[in-house]
C-alpha cells in the first residue's frame, strides 16, 4: 500500500511538474506572442497612418483639381453668358440694319414712282412742245388766232 500511495505521489508530482512546466512555457509563450502581436499592431498603426496620410495627400491633390476645375467652368459660363449677350445685341442690330434698309428701299421706290410719273407728265409735255414747235401753221398766225 505504500508503495502505491508513493507511486500515486510521484505520478501526481510528475504531473503537477509537466502542468507546471507547461503554464510557464505557456505563459511566457503567451506573453511573447502578446508581444508581438503588440509590435504587429504598432507597426499596422504605422503603416495606417502612412496610408491615411497618402490618402489624405491624395484627396487634396484632388481636391485642388476640382477647385482648378470649377474656376475655369465659372470663367466659361461668364464668357458664354457675355458672349449670349453680344450674340443678341448683334442680333438686335442686324434686325435694326434690316428694317432701315426695307424702308429705305420703300423710300427710294417712292422716289422712282415719283420721278417716273414726273419724267412720264415731262416727256407728254415736251411731245406737245415739239408738236407745236413742228406745226405746218405759222406761230406767229396761231398766237394771232389765239389773241383774236
Amino acid at each position: 500500500a505504500l508503495a502505491q500511495a508513493q507511486a500515486r505521489f510521484w505520478k501526481a508530482s510528475s504531473g503537477l511538474e509537466r502542468v507546471s512546466l507547461a503554464m510557464n512555457t505557456s505563459q511566457s509563450d503567451t506573453a511573447d506572442k502578446v508581444e508581438l502581436f503588440l509590435r504587429n499592431q504598432v507597426a499596422s498603426d504605422h503603416t495606417c497612418h502612412a496610408k491615411l496620410y497618402r490618402y489624405k495627400n491624395m484627396l487634396n491633390h484632388l481636391h485642388e483639381d476640382v477647385n482648378h476645375v470649377y474656376s475655369k467652368e465659372k470663367a466659361l459660363v461668364e464668357t458664354i453668358t457675355i458672349e449670349e449677350a453680344v450674340i443678341t445685341d448683334l442680333g438686335n442690330q442686324i434686325k435694326n440694319v434690316v428694317e432701315e434698309g426695307k424702308r429705305k428701299m420703300k423710300e427710294c421706290q417712292d422716289a422712282k414712282a415719283a420721278a417716273c410719273a414726273e419724267y412720264e407728265t415731262y416727256s407728254k409735255e415736251l411731245e406737245e412742245l415739239k408738236q407745236i414747235g413742228h406745226s405746218p401753221t405759222n406761230p406767229i398766225a396761231l398766237f394771232q388766232t389765239v389773241m383774236k
